[in-house]
This record gives structure tokens, sequence and C-alpha cells, in this order.
């Protein structure tokens, strides 16, 4: 598995090797030359980077010609407030003499790894520490379902609707609640292949909310009336197994309202869960063979 790690640093063009080292390690870097740059990246694909790194001295703005610990401080406070969303470490890499050794500094900031001395310690603290994630876990052990997100056929901000049910299966968590979730994944499907996808057509929304029999029959390819009774099909191939998938998930994840949130729902949970797997693993081909310039 790759990682994806956001580096700030004002000087990265003349380190270039430092990305190529990194890459040896499993871990893609994607540079940027200040705070401000750096965190307008980072809070519009929050869930495709895994970590940050960050350099001592930094540019605040984009624009800036000289550097400071302010870009630091920005950076470290954005980050512990974007950690309320989804957790991100950071790891500041540093080069400048004034601050190697300086306790103070470390009291303040955290512990720093120096450039050209702790490459390689860095590295195995930024693998040893993303192992320990709930996403990178789920991903290790179900890479498929996730390629769907990788490749963007759908949105990166629904990923964490899949981390909570592979963690549900994980810790054997089969509360009606987690029907919920499922729920909303497979909404989030459906609003995929209506855009960025144009499949579903929006005449089968309401209000941006899919209508999830509508969606289901027209993913079933079977002739579909919208709210104006004008009919509309799919026409395009999709195996009998992941029609089927559609349908049971449609009513599985609606089939149970009358529940409470705590009641048990051991074989509908595990059943749904592999239902959305599946879809999800065949997804990235239909989108390929059907829409490819939409991805």
């Amino acid at each position: 598995m790759l990682y994806n790690v956001l580096w700030i640093d004002d000087d990265w063009q003349k380190q270039k090797d430092i990305i190529g080292e990194a890459e040896q390690e499993g871990i893609n870097i994607h540079p940027f030359e200040s705070h401000e740059e750096g965190m307008v990246e980072l809070e519009e694909k929050l869930h495709f980077y895994h970590a940050v790194l960050l350099d001592a001295k930094v540019k605040y703005k984009q624009d800036d010609i000289t550097t400071g610990l302010e870009g630091l401080r920005a950076s470290r406070d954005k980050l512990i407030e974007l950690n309320q969303k989804r957790y991100i470490p950071y790891f500041i890499f540093t080069g400048q003499p004034d601050y190697m050794n300086n306790e103070m500094f470390e009291q303040s900031y955290g512990k720093y790894y120096i450039k050209g001395e702790d490459n390689e310690a860095l590295y195995k603290e930024i693998l040893n520490d993303l192992e320990k994630h709930p996403e990178v876990q789920a991903k290790l052990e179900y890479p498929e379902p996730f390629k769907p997100f990788d490749n963007g056929v759908i949105p990166q901000k629904y990923i964490p609707l899949l981390i909570k049910i592979v963690e549900s299966l994980r810790q054997k968590d089969y509360r009606k609640v987690n029907l919920n979730v499922q729920r909303d994944l497979l909404e989030a499907i459906f609003i995929s292949l209506n855009n960025p996808i144009p499949c579903i057509p929006d005449s089968l929304f309401n209000k941006g909310a899919p209508r999830h029999e509508w969606c289901t029959r027209y993913m079933e390819d079977r002739h579909t009336k919208d709210g104006n009774n004008k009919e509309h099909k799919l026409n395009k191939s999709i195996p009998q197994n992941i029609k089927s998938a559609f349908r049971k998930l449609k009513e599985s994840t609606n089939g149970y309202s009358h529940l409470s949130d705590s009641d048990i729902v051991k074989i509908p949970f595990l059943a749904n869960t592999f239902l959305l797997m599946e879809i999800l693993e065949w997804l990235p081909e239909f989108v390929e063979r059907n829409y490819k310039n939409y991805i």
C-alpha cells in the first residue's frame, strides 16, 4: 500500500532526492512551498492524504519571501482542527541548525527529525504510525472495495462510511445502527453514479437525494418511471449478481426501521457488508467500460 504524505517546505525543490527516497519506502510525497498552499490542498483532499511533513521554518503565505515559525505554528493549529474530522499525523522534518537540540522547540512542537540524519527513522515512524490507523488496517485487509474511492468514481468524502463498516465487521459490532451506515454507503454509490459519473438520471433523485427504489430498478436495468411519468432504462450490461446485490441492499438497509439502533442484526449486517464490497469491487470496471472520460 502506498501512503500519500503532504510536505510543506519552501526549499523542497532543492531536496527532490527525499521524494525518491521516500517512494522506495512506499511513501508518496506531495510538496508545497507554503503553509497557505499546503493547508488549502489538505482541506480539499482530506481523505487522500495520510500524513503531513512540516519544516520548522516555512513561508506562511504563497507570496511571502521570508520564512519563520509562523507557518509551522499555523499548520500545527490547522492540523489540530482537522484532526476533529479525520486523524492526520504530522511530523517535523527540519534542517534548521538553530532548532537542532533545542529543548524549548521540542517542548512546544514535539519530536522533530533532522534532514540527512534522521530520514530513515522518519520513514519508519510514518509507516509505524499509519499502520495502526483504522483506514490503513481496513485497506490492508480489504483493498478492492477502496478502489472506486482511489480512482475518482466515488468522492473520497464517503470513505469514512466504508471504514466504519469494516471496523464494525472486525469488532463484531452487529447493532442495527450500523445498517444505517450501510444505507448511507449505498446512497453514496447512487449519488456517485449521478455525479461525477453521469449514469443515473437526475429525475430519479429528489433535491439531490436518490430515490432508492427508482435507482435500484435503474441499476437492475429495468424500465423505471420518474415523477413525471417519464421512462428511463440503463441499457448497459450489468451482471445478475450485481443487480441482485443492489436489490438485496435496498430492501435490507430499509427494512429494519422498526428496530432500535441497539438491536442486534448479525446476519443482515454481514450479508450487506459483503454485497457492498461486491458492488464496490465491480464498480471501477463498469465505469471504465462505459464512462471512461469521467474518471
